[in-house]
């Protein structure tokens, strides 16, 4: 979308002893702000155009405007960055697309509008603000974020008899296996098959994918293979299924339906059971423990300026609206999980208690992430590993295996799939 100033014109008519020639004086409009992220539910995009309403009544210099993208939201972003007609302002995601546009410059450093601004980013919980800093450069300043956490029908555990829910690894699949009855197409614990949902299991035996640095793959440990076997015994034991198996899209979906006695999900199922199934009760808990802890994977968005802005002091100040001031509001109109530990008791969450388990699990929470030229990899190599495991074609240990050389591939042709 191409920037703009309009330009509004006041007349003035100087008179003298002979008719003068009229003079236009002009004035400066608002300077325009795009705004884009994908397009969201209609809550989202609501809360967007009055967090942008309230932003314009208070900034009379500045008119900031939503766009929403439909569609691949990164593709198209690539489209319009390789035309120069990108929006001023986007939002980054996470699992590897904020590294990408990071390194492709796509999007500027924040270091010397936050320093002038005094603005501070000790308040922002680590795992939000961290993913979208490389080295000591900021690219984003976090919007929302929500750590994994179990869903449970409470209704189900107790029809089993079940008292609450599980604590550690070997309860939940003693308790997946008594909730589960094939017959009726009821499992334990139904979710994809897909790395966003077995990291945290590598995480929970003291493995992971990658390093912290996301420069060496460490899928090759024994913590990492004990961590992915279990999640993958789980399919082969016939106490977990994929959602397809009870016809659904994702595992908020199969437990709405009644599929499901527990799968992993964040903060946004919430407003989604509610709406589409009110007659489904669901109870929200943290993890269960593994051998080591129960860490889950966190996925923190963020606000940036891009390459193509004509006005990055002016979209700055958006930002740090959105981010500041606003982000209570972002919270309390949208029921998210707010990035900053200073609104963890704000009087939203003590009057939607659903939520407490949501922000208990915050500390323990990493942010899900990739580096630059994992887009292949992380959107189908990992799945189709995976679902390998699963079916039983090849084991556990060879999955890794596969998926350990291909990322080592792509580090050594320096982020190229």
């Amino acid at each position: 979308m191409k920037k703009w100033v309009a330009l509004t014109g006041s007349t003035c008519i100087a008179m003298s002893a002979v008719a003068a020639p009229m003079v236009v004086a002009q004035a400066n409009a608002p300077v325009n702000i795009v705004v884009a992220s994908w397009s969201g539910t209609n809550v989202t995009n609501g809360i967007i155009n009055a967090q942008l309403a309230a932003f314009n009544k208070s900034h009379p210099g500045i008119h900031a405007v939503y766009k929403p993208i439909s569609g691949n939201y990164e593709t198209i972003l690539k489209t319009e960055f390789v035309a120069g007609d990108a929006p001023d302002i986007i939002t980054l995601n996470n699992g590897g697309q904020a590294p990408t546009f990071e390194s492709e410059g796509a999007v500027v450093p924040l270091n010397s509008y936050i320093q002038k601004s005094h603005y501070s980013l000790k308040d922002f919980f680590p795992g939000a603000i961290n993913m979208f800093v490389s080295g000591k450069t900021v690219y984003g300043l976090p919007r929302d974020q929500s750590p994994l956490v179990q869903y449970d029908n409470p209704a189900m555990f107790k029809a089993a008899g079940i008292s609450g829910p599980p604590r550690t690894w070997a309860q939940f699949q003693a308790d997946a296996k008594k909730l589960t009855n094939p017959k009726k197409k009821v499992y334990g614990y139904v979710q994809t098959p897909q790395e966003p949902r077995w990291g945290q299991f590598l995480m929970q035996a003291g493995g992971n994918v990658m390093n912290p640095a996301m420069t060496k793959m460490t899928l090759n440990t024994p913590a990492a293979l004990k961590g992915f076997t279990f999640f993958i015994n789980l399919y082969r034991h016939g106490i977990a299924a994929q959602p397809s198996t009870v016809g659904a899209t994702w595992g908020g979906q199969a437990l709405g339906m009644g599929h499901a006695a527990m799968t992993l999900e964040g903060a946004w199922a919430i407003p989604y059971l509610q709406d589409t199934y009110p007659k489904t009760p669901f109870k929200i808990v943290t993890l269960p423990r593994g051998p080591k802890n129960n860490e889950s994977l966190d996925f923190p968005t963020a606000w940036a300026i891009t390459k193509d802005s004509q006005h990055p002091q002016q979209a700055w100040e958006v930002i740090n609206y959105l981010t500041g001031s606003g982000e209570a509001r972002w919270v309390e109109q949208g029921g998210l999980v707010t990035v900053r530990k200073s609104l963890i008791n704000m009087p939203y969450y003590k009057h939607h208690p659903i939520y407490q388990n949501i922000l208990n699990q915050l500390p323990k929470a990493y942010p899900w992430n990739f580096p630059n030229g994992f887009d292949q990899y992380v959107n189908t190599t990992l799945a189709n590993e995976t679902l390998l495991a699963v079916e039983g074609k090849i084991t556990p240990k060879q999955a890794l295996q596969q998926l350990q050389q291909q990322g080592e591939q792509i580090l050594k042709n320096g982020g190229s799939n």
